[in-house]
């Protein structure tokens, strides 16, 4: 099918980011096996994209990890979550490597970290180098790959960033030809939804869903005014079994490019406005990942691009309008999918009128009801959005719980105040504000100021006061074990605000604990701390973040 060119050019204009000359620049394989992928870059994930390649290692941990370009090793950081042991590498060709999961530093680097993390008798660490501590040349080892942090299996998370680290550059630029692929993305559903207050969609004003099939949508559409769509689709490659984000979506209406997205590269600030390109309300009601075809007033996201309409389609016809995706992985292999709307006039509903407050992004807004202000400033919506506020029954008598009702995502958190009643907290420096949903409770922290609890949250939802007294829960893990394994392990775990620290002491020197947030385990490797064989007495402190501490004394036999 032909295609303008000239409007094309028109539309569309092609995502620069600040990198050098591909064919002067080249990474090397960062390891000696088959490269296979268990996540790509950009790929869809809660709040943010995948910022790399998550290269498989076979299924285990220890797997060395060769260097791409020659550098120096400028940073290593160890979390309970996040990336775990990483590793950041800077080049000299302008570009920053990052390695996250590590199961092993490099011995120089592990001694540094280490040195840091018993100065400061803390288990989480960032530590800067300089370029003549560790420099690494292209081909030799840099460290073992591994499964710490927030990985729940072996595998190598790999970044490629601009210098300066805040752009991120899309792997595949380099590892194309080392990766197969030679199947297409595959389309699954469309949903076809209307402005409120400008159209409709099949005689109503919900959004309207149809499954694809071999890339068809075999019903016709009705629909008018003006509308949006939105796809849900993957990628898959050889020899795997995973699924991948797609890396460029362009709808097309009447031949005429409407709407793309290629997923080259972004600014590490623009990861939370995956929640803008989301259907937000679908993500949040069905955990289903359609992405729009149009762009809301305030999202500025880089890899997207549309027509003057933003890609909002403008059904003023009683005719057929053909649509047509074109779905494309980083190797090329295409799926398009095709189907028709049918213009059908009908009368357009406007905004009901409800007690409901309606916000303009542009603007500051500030919602008030007695014992509870929202405050949202301009810029931190992205689009129009029509809120509701109803206050319900506290499970905690310190507060009013309010349920906030609206699905639209936040650009940046906004400012919640609830009112406490100052008779029953006791104590302010325990009090928090939680997040209320279904029989679950999640904290988002807070601070108390004069009979208030002030709290920025990133998302609407039903929100209370309660208060934190509880200690965090410490229960020794296999006991029987410690003495032949040589390894002391507890779970931990707190029902309230979290937990916020822990230190170990033996016969009263600090001993190092590693903790993994992802399954709550403490540990400590007696023979790493050079714990000679016999009794000796432990001492464990965790605490959350309302204060509450926990202590554990105990005399053990290694």
């Amino acid at each position: 099918m032909m295609r303008n060119v000239l409007i094309l050019l028109s539309l569309f204009s092609i995502l620069h980011l600040p990198v050098r000359a591909q064919d002067s620049i080249s990474l090397s394989a960062p390891f000696d096996f088959p490269l296979l992928l268990s996540g790509n870059f950009g790929e869809l994930r809660s709040n943010h994209f995948h910022a790399g390649l998550d290269f498989k290692t076979q299924g285990v941990s220890g797997k060395p990890i060769l260097v791409p370009c020659d550098g120096y090793i400028s940073r290593a950081t160890v979390s309970p979550g996040g990336y775990g042991r990483a590793l950041y590498v800077m080049h000299d060709n302008g570009y920053m490597t990052v390695y996250g999961h590590l199961h092993r530093f490099p011995e120089g680097v592990a001694q540094r970290v280490r040195e840091q993390q018993y100065s400061g008798e803390t288990f989480a660490v960032d530590v800067e180098f300089t370029p003549q501590e560790f420099p690494v040349k292209r081909g030799e080892v840099l460290a073992l790959a591994g499964n710490s942090g927030y990985s729940f299996g072996p595998h190598l998370h790999f970044e490629v960033r601009v210098a300066g680290g805040n752009e991120l550059v899309n792997p595949m630029r380099f590892y194309k030809n080392l990766i197969k692929d030679t199947k297409a993305p595959v389309a699954q559903a469309v949903t076809v939804a209307p402005c409120p207050g400008k159209g409709v969609v099949e005689g109503g004003v919900s959004p309207v869903t149809h499954k694809i099939s071999n890339a068809v949508v075999r019903d016709t559409i009705s629909a008018w005014g003006t509308i949006g769509l939105s796809i849900k689709a993957k990628d898959v490659m050889n020899d795997t079994h995973n699924t991948y984000g797609v890396y460029s979506i362009e709808m097309y209406v009447d031949d005429s490019l409407r709407f793309k997205s290629k997923m080259d590269g972004y600014a590490r600030d623009e990861t939370r406005l995956i929640n803008a390109w989301a259907d937000y309300g679908r993500l949040h009601s069905k955990g289903d990942w359609f992405l729009k075809s149009y762009i809301l007033d305030n999202n500025p996201l880089r890899i997207l691009n549309a027509d003057a309409n933003r890609g909002w389609i403008t059904i003023d016809s009683e005719r057929i309008y053909n649509v047509e995706y074109r779905l494309a992985d980083y190797h090329g292999n295409i799926t398009v999918c095709n189907f028709a709307l049918q213009g059908r006039c009908d009368t357009i509903p406007l905004h009901p009128d409800t007690d409901a407050h309606y916000l303009y992004w542009f603007l500051n807004n500030e919602i008030s009801y007695p014992g509870m202000r929202l405050s949202i400033s301009r810029g931190e919506l992205f689009e129009n959005a029509l809120l509701s506020v109803h206050e319900e029954s506290a499970h905690s008598s310190l507060s009013r719980r309010y349920k906030i009702t609206g699905e639209y995502p936040l650009r940046r958190n906004v400012r919640l105040s609830i009112q406490v009643n100052d008779s029953l907290a006791t104590d302010t420096s325990k009090l928090y504000i939680r997040r209320v949903k279904s029989k679950s409770y999640s904290s988002v922290k807070g601070r108390y100021s004069a009979g208030w609890m002030v709290a920025d949250i990133a998302q609407f939802g039903t929100y209370e006061v309660a208060i934190d007294t509880l200690a965090p829960q410490l229960k020794p893990i296999n006991e029987k074990r410690w003495k032949r394994n040589g390894i002391i392990a507890f779970s931990i775990g707190d029902k309230e605000t979290g937990i916020k620290d822990f230190k170990g002491r033996i016969d009263g020197h600090f001993v190092l604990f590693e903790y993994s947030s992802k399954n709550g385990r403490l540990t400590c490797d007696l023979r790493a701390e050079k714990i000679k064989p016999g009794k000796h007495k432990l001492q464990l402190f965790v605490s959350d973040r309302a204060g509450n501490t926990t202590t554990l004394e105990k005399i053990i036999i290694i």
